[in-house]
């Protein structure tokens, strides 16, 4: 995948149309407006100045609230781009890059992260022959930054007692998707009534309930039809699927192709 460096500005009624992970790098940096990000199954709440890392695979979801306009510089690149950087840093390095999902830039830093993006977006309008070799000097002096700035850790964000309860909702269902748990076991398991837990937990993740597990399973699923030659209906499952033909529609429903044509597409056979 080609570097790509993308502005976007949201209002806080956005709401992201699919859930959402990809075998991807992704960065984005907030301008202004206040949004909350999902990773996996951890909540942050990011303030202008905030740079989130997301790994490949990750799932997420980012849910706007309070400010009528949000804007957020997106870059996004592919595994191969660290290539040169772990060939001369190595991998143990290059990958302590992304140690923490949220970094918060020190107000008096801002300035610098700032300019460093506006000179990729300079040279992703592709000035000349060289700027494919600037954009990706520009983001390894970013992430290293980056790395720096996480050496001072910030305050931990105390959350709410009921978003913190959705949190651990979150945590318990993303290790135990294998299981056929229900709504009304996670919901009891943090003290709330199904009916309130299932409109928190979408208030607060941007997932439905059903819709976020399936997601976990899914992408599990995905990892295994990529990294094994098992049945299908045996990785269905282990995944927490009962049925083979719903496991099939909630795969190409997510991913746009069925287990065996995303297998076939990926050289497994």
């Amino acid at each position: 995948m080609e570097f790509i460096i993308s502005r976007t500005k949201r209002s806080f009624e956005f709401n992201m149309a699919n859930s959402h992970w990809h075998p991807w790098y992704e960065l984005f940096y907030l301008e202004s407006g206040h949004c909350r990000l999902l990773i996996n199954h951890t909540l942050y709440y990011i303030s202008p100045g905030d740079l989130c890392l997301i790994s490949p695979g990750e799932i997420h979801r980012t849910t706007y609230y309070s400010s009528p306009v949000n804007e957020r510089v997106t870059l996004s690149f592919g595994k191969e781009y660290l290539a040169p950087m772990e060939e001369q840093c190595g991998t143990q390095m290059t990958m302590h890059l992304f140690r923490n999902p949220r970094i918060s830039i020190p107000e008096g830093r801002q300035a610098y992260a700032e300019e460093l993006i506006k000179r990729m977006e300079y040279e992703a309008a592709g000035q000349d022959g060289y700027s494919g070799v600037m954009m990706q000097n520009y983001l390894y002096e970013l992430l290293i930054f980056l790395s720096r700035c996480q050496e001072a850790k910030p305050e931990p964000v105390k959350l709410p007692v009921a978003e913190k309860a959705i949190e651990e909702a979150a945590e318990y269902i993303y290790h135990h998707y294998a299981s056929q748990i229900t709504l009304e076991e996670v919901a009891e398991r943090i003290h709330m009534s199904p009916a309130y837990f299932s409109r928190k937990f979408k208030a607060v993740t941007g997932f439905g309930y059903k819709e976020y597990l399936t997601n976990i399973r899914i992408r599990k699923a995905a990892d295994l039809l990529l990294t094994t030659s098992r049945p299908i209906t045996e990785i269905a499952v282990e995944c927490g699927f009962g049925d083979g033909n719903y496991f099939g529609d909630a795969f190409k429903k997510i991913k746009g192709v069925a287990p065996r044509v995303f297998r076939k597409m990926k050289g497994i056979v």
